[in-house]
């Protein structure tokens, strides 16, 4: 069997940002993928500016979209809308994990895509793990320690070790996204944010501008939610922005992704057991409230690396180290778990909760945007705190 310190499966955000930083580190670090690369995520693709300092990269211009967001306008049921000036990145994720997924072979992981994870087995001195490459066969390799970064649609280590936390075939969730080449009375740079019950009861349902493989720009209009028909309140939604803002033109491609996780567990925030790491999505760590979620997923992928390496060096237990160094971000989210939109009773009540909340939620965000800059990246606040 072929001998590793890391196994990692899933080559997105986290599974990248912690193989980086586990191979610099010199761990003998593997990080698989079960598609083909570059591939497709229905994600949206915006982030905060600080993820960069998370990840210990600047983003090359061309891994991003070419109008940037430098505006969000919170849009509600009755029509009316506030504006905020707030830069955020705007990338693919399918160019951008793909240059996360080279980073980490440049600091000396080892990548392979088309190599989906099966099976392993834990042992207490590390962990045995089944993959097999595509057009090959089952082959085991032995890691000693594994980290599950396979994000909502997967997460197989987390399945075989808490099946309770699944609604079997069942779906908890989920999201879409339509790209439409076509015009609309929008701003290109502008984050249109629709807090609104009947599109959404996850967070918001959003439309903004992206570029795509063919170097056009295209609208893309989604949303996601937690109960009802995901694909009924999306129709009404697009709908609605074809009339409010004359959007008009073809559908080009369509993504979706559904959740079986139940979502309302207040044991939803996991980071593992034994020598099995989850991060991002995989860990629970998506939030609604938030509204993003790739920052979490970087940053647990940071401290897994990290927990990793502080165990060997102290001779701790990597899962203790990984709880300590990941407190605040597990805690933001847990709390965040009970401010979800779905409390809310009517769109009447939601408006006047955010609205109730914006001067002051603005407020900590310009405070906390400022000292981020300042902060270490194992310090970086999450936005919206």
């Amino acid at each position: 069997m072929q001998q590793y310190d890391l196994f990692i499966a899933g080559g997105g955000v986290g599974g990248s940002v912690a193989a980086k930083f586990a191979a610099r580190g010199g761990l003998k670090t593997l990080l698989v993928e079960k598609c083909k690369t570059p591939r497709g995520k229905p994600c949206s693709g915006i982030q905060f500016g600080y993820l960069e300092k998370i990840i210990g990269e600047k983003i090359p211009r061309d891994r991003l979209c070419r109008h940037q967001i430098r505006l969000i306008r919170m849009c509600f049921h009755d029509g009316t809308s506030f504006y905020g000036t707030f830069p955020m990145l705007n990338y693919m994720r399918k160019t951008f994990d793909h240059w996360l997924n080279q980073v980490a072979q440049d600091n000396g992981a080892e990548f392979r895509d088309e190599c989906e994870f099966l099976d392993f087995e834990e042992d207490g001195e590390g962990v045995t793990v089944t993959v097999r490459q595509r057009g090959g066969g089952p082959q085991k390799l032995r890691a000693r320690y594994a980290i599950d970064a396979t994000g909502l649609d997967s997460q197989p280590m987390r399945r075989k070790l808490r099946p309770g936390d699944f609604s079997g075939n069942a779906s908890t969730g989920g999201g879409i996204n339509y790209y439409i080449e076509g015009r609309a009375r929008l701003l290109p740079f502008a984050l249109y944010q629709f807090w609104n019950l009947e599109y959404s009861d996850a967070m918001f349902a959003w439309i903004y501008n992206k570029t795509l493989d063919d170097g056009k720009d295209y609208w893309v209009a989604g949303t996601a939610a937690l109960s009802g028909d995901v694909r009924a309140r999306q129709d009404a939604f697009y709908g609605y922005v074809r009339d409010r803002f004359g959007l008009k033109g073809d559908i080009v491609e369509k993504e979706e992704y559904f959740i079986s996780m139940d979502m309302k567990s207040k044991d939803r925030v996991w980071l593992g057991q034994g020598r099995v790491l989850m991060v991002g999505d995989s860990a629970g760590l998506m939030d609604g409230v938030r509204g993003v979620g790739q920052d979490a997923a970087a940053l647990s992928g940071r401290f897994a690396a990290q927990a990793v390496l502080q165990a060997d060096r102290a001779g701790t237990r990597a899962l203790d180290e990984y709880s300590r160094l990941a407190a605040m971000i597990t805690e933001q989210t847990r709390r965040n778990q009970e401010r979800e939109i779905d409390q809310f009773k009517s769109n009447d009540e939601l408006k006047a909760y955010i609205k109730g909340n914006l001067v002051s939620t603005g407020v900590k965000m310009a405070a906390q945007s400022v000292l981020n800059r300042f902060r270490p990246p194992e310090r970086i606040r999450l936005l919206p705190p």
